[in-house]
């Protein structure tokens, strides 16, 4: 067994809280290893120390000084939370969501609404497929005027060709 494992169980070894198995198995290695039994005697000489030191009773006054340090206890409110300014903001948003989302599920022409705004999308997608076309050409078109003029540029002499 390591001696990491042991360690953890001296604590209870000590206080007697191991069972009859673990109990065992921490004795057999105190037997064979110096360093965890010299381990256990200095917890057993401090468990002595600290049960030697004296119980300090709190007075109240000092109990009452403490408390008036610390400020009297606020309990959490939940209204009191919400009327806070900085959360005002975010709660008047969800009003409106949730305000805008009933009348959608309430309204009795809520068929048509939908109709409606699924022909708009449409129209819209074609007007982008329709834009997305116009855009290709013009690319096109500059392409080949770019091309052509290239092609011009070459052919022209220049200054320097007439040299040579």
């Amino acid at each position: 067994m390591s001696c990491n494992r042991i360690e953890e169980l001296l604590p209870g070894f000590l206080d007697g809280d191991l069972g009859p198995g673990e109990r065992a198995m921490v004795e057999d290695h105190l037997r064979t290893c110096p360093a965890c039994a010299s381990l256990l005697a200095l917890l057993g000489e401090t468990d002595a120390a600290l049960a030697s030191f004296p119980e300090v009773e709190v007075g109240d006054d000092l109990r009452e000084r403490l408390a008036a340090i610390a400020g009297p206890i606020r309990r959490f409110s939940l209204f009191a939370w919400l009327r806070t300014p900085a959360f005002q903001p975010v709660l008047a948003a969800v009003t409106a969501v949730g305000l805008a989302v009933s009348l959608y599920f309430l309204n009795p022409g809520r068929r048509d609404f939908e109709k409606k705004v699924v022909r708009t999308f449409h129209r819209g997608v074609g007007q982008v497929e329709r834009i997305y076309a116009r855009t290709g050409f013009l690319a096109g078109s500059i392409e080949s005027t770019a091309e052509n003029l290239y092609a011009s540029l070459r052919s022209m002499k220049s200054p320097d060709r007439d040299k040579d």
